[in-house]
């Protein structure tokens, strides 16, 4: 693989934690900057070939299609291609093949795409492949009203298995998670379906994770079961071992197929290498968590280490539960 000079491609500026942070549930969502939607940055090398990894090994278990998802998800490729060749010429540039066919080159890696019909690689395998994110086709049954994941590249799950998802509804996708029993049907029926070109939004999430020393990206980042947010022993639980794992979620839908395009962005920042202002609005967010919440996300196993961190405590390890449970982000 070629190691082109990133530098130049800075991470994008997420929000920091906030001291007072608002009300759990009410999503954080703001206005997303379409310049924004799909951000490449010095990270590229080391996810790519985690996902590389993952798409070879792992791939009926992070990339499937329902029936209906094939029209959208070549629209998607569309989309992508276009927005990446523009706002990142020097990385990605579009060009015409044989019999007038136009593909698209990844400069970073040396592949080649096509992205017009016939496919040599299915268009949301390209896109998980060309981008950083994780990519999820929503669209709006016309017997319930609901939107339905009819497909998904999802190289990074947090704490679930794509099987289980695919296909269902947004409320049903969110029935395991406390608090949003009563308002999964409202988020589904009103949010997403006001989503236009113009509304598009996005918001963000984490949660903390233990990446044991020589342990893979893959592997630490392809989390099936919520457990496996903390592999290993407990002496693992400490500072020096625990990473801070960031989701920026955005949505837009778009605009042939109606599909509602989820899209996640999985970055992680080991909590030592956290700025010092950053830390205390971190342990403000971790203890505004409504109780269902924490326990869902499993705080009650790494609050002691985490929040001793942040705040200077001593962080010993005595009494922890080993098998509390821990959940994943919300979508």
């Amino acid at each position: 693989m070629p190691l082109s000079d990133l530098s130049h491609l800075t991470p994008y500026r997420s929000r920091g934690f906030k001291k007072d942070p608002a009300n759990y549930m009410t999503m954080g969502l703001r206005k997303l900057d379409l310049d924004n939607w799909l951000t490449v940055d010095g990270k590229y090398y080391e996810f790519y070939q985690a996902r590389r990894q993952l798409l070879s090994e792992k791939k009926q278990e992070v990339l499937q299609v329902k029936p209906g998802g094939e029209a959208a998800c070549g629209e998607l490729l569309g989309e992508v291609v276009g927005f990446l060749t523009k706002k990142y010429p020097e990385e990605y540039e579009i060009f015409e093949g044989e019999q007038r066919r136009k593909w698209v080159r990844n400069r970073m890696t040396k592949e080649e795409f096509a992205i017009s019909m016939p496919y040599n690689v299915h268009p949301l395998e390209v896109v998980a492949r060309l981008a950083m994110e994780d990519f999820n086709v929503l669209i709006k049954s016309q017997f319930t009203g609901n939107h339905h994941l009819v497909a998904s590249a999802t190289l990074f799950p947090a704490g679930w298995r794509l099987r289980d998802r695919i296909g269902n509804s947004v409320t049903e996708i969110h029935k395991p998670v406390p608090q949003w029993k009563g308002l999964s049907d409202i988020v589904n029926l009103s949010y997403f379906s006001r989503i236009d070109q113009k509304s598009c939004m996005e918001r963000s999430s984490f949660f903390v994770q233990v990446r044991p020393p020589g342990m893979n990206l893959a592997d630490t980042l392809f989390v099936q079961e919520p457990k496996d947010f903390f592999p290993g022993m407990i002496h693992n639980l400490l500072p020096h071992n625990i990473i801070i794992r960031h989701e920026r979620q955005t949505f837009r839908r778009l605009p042939k197929s109606g599909a509602v395009i989820f899209i996640v962005k999985t970055s992680i920042t080991p909590l030592v290498h956290f700025p010092k202002e950053e830390l205390a609005g971190l342990a403000a967010e971790i203890r505004s968590w409504p109780e269902d919440i924490a326990e869902y996300k499993g705080r009650g196993l790494w609050q002691r280490p985490v929040l001793g961190y942040c705040e200077g405590r001593p962080t010993a390890l005595e009494d922890i539960d080993l098998f509390s449970d821990a959940g994943s982000s919300v979508w």
